[in-house]
């Protein structure tokens, strides 16, 4: 028998009880109101969806209105958002990596790349954060050696996978089910109340009509990036001053990552591939292994941070003639059953551009119909039936030929930003102009060049580019240069108020009570998917917030003991001049 979920506890909260208030119930949301709650905070956990809304593509109202300046680059906003318990997690595959020291240094040829933190302030919360998140430990480093012959890129760098990435009903059953947090779904932040201090007085909601004051201690902004920035520039259109001012960093420095494939690897001995596989470790859950230049590496070439992992052919390229990758091509090709097993934007990516070739992925399959159905079968049973979700698979094969995929950081650029303006009714607009620079491709090929060196020199395989020249190599990448899905920088973290909107504790600059848990926050992109740290920084900064209140409870403690005392004192004396006077 199916337990209940538990329902969440609907509150009025005009009070001031409550030690956090928390915008967002995405995965950072519910990380961090989760490590609050443990840590002894009262939370109050507001959110703009409810328990399903996540299941589906937002309706982008008036209200979060977003225009893309070039959609090239940028995918559209129904591809990225989602609203409820869970957020995007109901449209995130799962990989959790960590940043690396390098990371959160300065470096000459990355510009504002001096995070106010480094990664020993962070380290102490990584094993929290892979419980909530449920990638089974936070082992983010390899034990087994490298091949040999490798010196300007290790192996020993680890991707986790999320055991089931759609956190509503693990992590946040748990959160709703937690006697110290209160959760109010259906309810939208509208305005944020600064106080003539300077401090949060509260936060203005909209629920079923009703406008509601939130009432805390502090306030954490924890929605998807764009939305935190978007709420801050609402804010800062009537309090220009704010966040730097309107020419500060609030809504500049937008950065995400370059990631495709332009080449692909031949490896001189077609077992090896094994070793880049996902597999299964001693905590139940998947990782794989993948090159990256090591950090003396990105020095002296002074290159960006990025990673190389072994994937299949593009599904769409008929080409390849393995009758799996047709197989799953056709399925994913029907636009109904391929957003039942994927999120639209990786859907999207794997069945390419129209016209579709659909006769020759049929021949394919005709071939070794039997192949393909056991391999279907077993990719399904993995992904879908078990308790474990495998993330992907890689159909191993004689030739040792696969493709490389690149996931690579992206530099600091001021003019790639977002804005708030109004169209022509008055509503407001996040307009979004995300850019890339030709610096990042830069690195991005010279990454190439030095692993292709690197593996010819050792006797270890070559890469073959898609592209007949270097010309034609660039503009591959320029063409695979779009992201949208991961939203950093636009309210990095910065010890200068003029370079950054918060400080290394998170907390907004000039603002004593108003907090920020996102992936804007990065300072730099690093070349890791952001989830899983931006959910470690949200941990950190929920111990944080309740060491503060609990110094507020004893402060408080000890000045009403100290006014108890100085009472009795005063009745002792008066008693005393009572009994004299008698």
């Amino acid at each position: 028998m199916k337990r209940p979920r538990p329902r969440p506890r609907v509150h009025r909260p005009q009070g001031t009880g409550y030690d956090c208030v928390v915008v967002g119930a995405g995965p950072v949301g519910l990380a961090l109101a989760m490590a609050a709650a443990e840590a002894g905070s009262r939370v109050l956990l507001v959110d703009a969806g409810n328990l399903r809304s996540g299941r589906r593509d937002v309706a982008l109202d008036t209200a979060f209105r977003t225009e893309i300046a070039d959609p090239v680059r940028h995918a559209d906003a129904s591809l990225t958002t989602r609203r409820g318990v869970g957020g995007t997690s109901w449209l995130w595959g799962g990989r959790c990596v960590t940043l690396e020291p390098i990371d959160f240094e300065p470096r000459d040829y990355v510009p504002l790349s001096d995070w106010p933190i480094r990664v020993d302030d962070v380290a102490p919360w990584l094993e929290q954060t892979a419980r909530y998140i449920d990638c089974g430990s936070a082992v983010f480093r390899s034990s087994r050696p490298d091949w040999r012959g490798l010196s300007e890129f290790t192996m020993s760098n680890l991707e986790r996978w999320s055991r089931q990435p759609k956190l509503a009903r693990g992590l946040g059953s748990r959160v709703i089910a937690n006697p110290r947090v209160t959760v109010l779904l259906n309810c939208r932040l509208v305005d944020i109340d600064i106080a003539d201090d300077g401090s949060v007085a509260g936060l203005v909601a909209e629920r079923d009509g009703e406008r509601l004051t939130l009432h805390g201690t502090s306030y954490v902004l924890a929605m998807g990036g764009l939305e935190v920035t978007r709420a801050l520039l609402d804010v800062q259109s009537r309090h220009p001053h704010l966040f730097g001012g309107v020419d500060g960093p609030l809504g500049r420095y937008y950065m995400g990552h370059a990631t495709g494939s332009i080449a692909d690897i031949v490896l001189t001995d077609a077992a090896r591939a094994a070793d880049l596989d996902f597999e299964r470790d001693e905590h139940d859950t998947y990782i794989r292994r993948r090159f990256t230049l090591t950090p003396e590496a990105q020095r002296r070439h002074r290159v960006l941070n990025t990673s190389f992992y072994l994937d299949n052919p593009p599904f769409y390229e008929h080409t390849h003639r393995h009758p799996t990758l047709s197989a799953v091509f056709l399925g994913i090709a029907i636009a109904p059953l391929g957003r039942m097993l994927l999120a639209e934007g990786i859907r999207l990516r794997h069945v390419g551009p129209r016209p579709y070739r659909l006769g020759p992925h049929v021949r394919n399959i005709l071939r070794r119909p039997w192949r393909a159905a056991v391999d279907v079968l077993d990719i399904l049973l993995r992904r879908y039936a078990s308790r474990v979700r495998k993330p992907g698979f890689i159909l191993h094969n004689d030739g040792g030929r696969y493709s490389l995929h690149y996931h690579a950081e992206q530099l600091p650029n001021p003019d790639s930003r977002v804005v708030l303006g109004a169209d022509g009714d008055g509503s407001p607009v996040l307009r979004v102009d995300y850019r890339y620079l030709e610096d990042d491709v830069d690195s991005l090929l010279r990454c190439h060049e030095l692993l292709d060196a690197e593996l010819q020199a050792a006797g270890l395989g070559r890469l073959e580019y898609r592209a007949p020249d270097d010309a034609g190599v660039r503009a591959l990448a320029w063409e695979q240069a779009t992201d949208g899905f991961h939203s950093i920088g636009t309210t990095r973290m910065s010890a200068d108020p003029a370079a950054g909107v918060t400080d290394g504790d998170c907390r907004v600059h000039g603002v004593a009570n108003l907090y920020i848990a996102s992936t804007s926050l990065l300072p730099t992109s690093a070349e890791a998917n952001p989830t899983f740290f931006a959910a470690a920084l949200a941990v950190r900064l929920a111990h944080h917030l309740a060491e503060q209140s609990r110094e507020a409870r004893e402060a408080r403690h000890a000045r009403e003991a100290r006014g108890a005392g100085r009472t009795t004192a005063r009745s002792g004396r008066s008693e005393a001049t009572r009994v004299a006077a008698d």
